[in-house]
């Protein structure tokens, strides 16, 4: 088989992409490819730097029909942009390739699976959903495999006969299952997929494969994105969101609680110096009083207070006067803190912040108040009389006024 021919075929099927599915023709273009007789059919191979495709010739240009051949591409390109080469170390790898199968077969939309290609439906059994992940449909299928060792089933070895798909309670998935293992290298090579067990490889197989749709993702104009389905921008915008800079929200707490006071310089020695008329031995003394104000409407868990209180206690032991205040719709109940993380948080209700500031007008005035709250609730419109800085659990809320917004994750810790 000619080489050059088979190359050339790849190519033709990779323009058939770019002209209506341009990202999948952009991966492909930052795809090293092989020509080997060494794989079957076509298949994935994390080499230890990049992905390459790997491409049995003769089954690509004589064994794969013409309009195929753009199918089998994009269907490898899917299990790139979710990095399933990157297999988890507890994943049997024939199970996981059906599963991770189950969830690229659903996007070839307007292109369709091949014959004999896993999809949800051969699992009526099963209850399976569409639009699942690798890990939901894993679960699943080695539910169904353990059952179908139970029955008497060993791969590799024919049980087309006997009554051992009815003795797991779902035959028809057992059947299919069945299949599609004794077929497995037929649909693709994934001999060349990541293991898991050397975690460092894995981590930056997936940084370098992130780096591969990032780059594609920018040859395509803004206004072609809205053509990819809605799971794979959901893929992209999660590579993308990894790779963001993480704010370390405790430093700007300590930062925070540092900067809200003010100083008072007070004289060690009382006596008036008869030589200079002054008062030898000043000290500086610092002033600090913190508000803690929670939202307490239910939305924030005990281990995010509890990371939160540990960064208060800081500036507690500093010498910092810190008062509490737990408010929901309106304030529950206000209190100093003394050191000991508060045992219980009242409330549960709505979620307003102004009854907060209003509060604070009948007080005497603070150096600084963190308002730690998922942003769930309408803007207040008192301006508070100190420095001001939401912490914010939750995700796309509009932002507060009167003070720096820092978003974090509610596991963030």
């Amino acid at each position: 088989m000619n080489f050059q021919t088979a190359d050339d075929e790849i190519s033709r099927a990779s323009f058939d992409l770019l002209l209506k599915e341009p990202f999948y023709a952009h991966v492909m273009a930052g795809l090293p490819r092989v020509l080997s007789e060494e794989v079957e059919t076509i298949g994935l191979d994390w080499n230890g730097q990049q992905v390459v495709l790997t491409v049995h010739p003769e089954w690509f240009c004589k064994v794969l029909a013409s309009p195929h051949r753009k199918v089998v591409l994009k269907h490898e390109i899917l299990h790139i942009v979710f990095r399933h080469l990157f297999r988890p170390a507890d994943r049997f790898a024939p199970i996981y390739s059906i599963a991770a199968d189950l969830v690229v077969n659903q996007l070839l939309d307007p292109l369709s699976p091949l014959v004999g290609w896993p999809t949800w439906e051969m699992f009526p059994e099963l209850g399976l959903q569409p639009d699942q992940t690798v890990e939901v449909y894993y679960v699943a299928l080695a539910q169904l495999f353990r059952k179908m060792q139970q029955a008497g089933y060993e791969v590799g070895i024919d049980r087309s006969s006997g009554d051992w798909a009815e003795a797991t309670g779902s035959p028809q998935s057992a059947k299919a299952m069945a299949a599609l293992l004794k077929g497995r290298s037929k649909r693709g090579d994934d001999a060349g997929w990541h293991d898991g067990q050397d975690g460092i490889i894995a981590a930056a197989g997936r940084y370098a494969v992130g780096s591969l749709l990032i780059r594609a993702k920018e040859r395509m104009p803004p206004h072609q994105w809205g053509s990819l389905p809605a799971a794979l921008l959901s893929e992209l915008n999660l590579i993308l969101a990894e790779r963001q800079p993480k704010l370390d929200w405790k430093r700007v707490v300590r930062i925070f609680c540092a900067s809200s006071g003010c100083t008072k310089i007070r004289h060690t020695i009382k006596r008036l110096s008869k030589r200079y008329g002054t008062r030898p031995g000043i000290k500086v003394q610092r002033l600090q009083r913190l508000l803690v104000a929670i939202d307490t409407s239910g939305s924030i868990d005990q281990e995010m207070i509890q990371a939160f209180f540990a960064e208060v206690h800081g500036a507690w032991r500093a010498g910092a006067t810190v008062h509490v205040v737990e408010c929901d719709a309106e304030v529950q109940r206000d209190y100093p803190y003394g050191g000991r993380l508060p045992s219980f948080v009242a409330g549960g209700g709505g979620t307003a912040f102004e009854p907060v500031f209003r509060w604070m007008l009948n007080q005497a005035k603070f150096d600084g108040c963190i308002y730690l709250t998922d942003g769930c609730g309408p803007a207040p419109s008192t301006r508070p009389r100190c420095k001001l800085l939401w912490l914010i659990t939750g995700s796309e809320v509009d932002e507060l006024p009167f003070g720096a917004n820092l978003n974090l994750e509610i596991n963030q810790s």
